[in-house]
């Protein structure tokens, strides 16, 4: 087994500190993955099952917990748009200048879009993320209908036949 870096005595006041407020659950396991290094001298795999976590991932906590300290287990961290190309104000920034081309009845073309945001972020991207900008801020495919709702069916069929006899 590799020794287990030394945990400093300030990461080791800051636990005791930390010990003494309220957490969430997942705060806790956090919590407990460094708590029973530093007071019971257990490993990495030994603390795993009595958490629930992989000893991978207790091994992560107790590096962030030396690298970085108390903030390591604050707050429950997880989810998040952590590969978004543009934050979420920077792309309804760059959809505001299309907003004229979609508001006056005229057709908005992704592909204008997509070279605008291609131009913006300097590289390409896939079509689809366009499509997921686009629905992210709520706009949506609006296309003609093929015919009237209130529209004379018996009309159109006359239209139809009479059409393909004069053909």
């Amino acid at each position: 087994m590799a020794n287990q870096i030394p945990i400093p005595k300030k990461r080791l006041s800051e636990l005791d500190e930390f010990r003494r407020d309220r957490f969430s659950v997942f705060e806790f396991k956090r919590f407990l993955c460094l708590w029973l290094r530093a007071k019971n001298g257990m490993s990495a795999i030994e603390i795993a099952p009595i958490v629930g976590c992989h000893e991978v991932t207790v091994r992560a906590i107790q590096r962030a917990f030396i690298a970085r300290g108390k903030d390591a287990i604050e707050g429950d961290k997880r989810g998040g748009r952590n590969r978004q190309l543009m934050t979420f104000e920077e792309e309804k920034d760059l959809l505001e200048g299309f907003i004229n081309a979609a508001s006056d009845a005229s057709m908005l073309v992704v592909n204008e879009v997509k070279a605008a945001l291609e131009k913006k972020l300097g590289r390409t991207v896939h079509k689809t993320t366009m499509y997921r900008i686009l629905k992210r801020h709520k706009w949506r495919k609006i296309a003609p209908r093929p015919s009237h709702p209130k529209q004379n069916k018996e009309a159109v069929e006359a239209f139809k036949k009479g059409a393909a006899q004069k053909g």
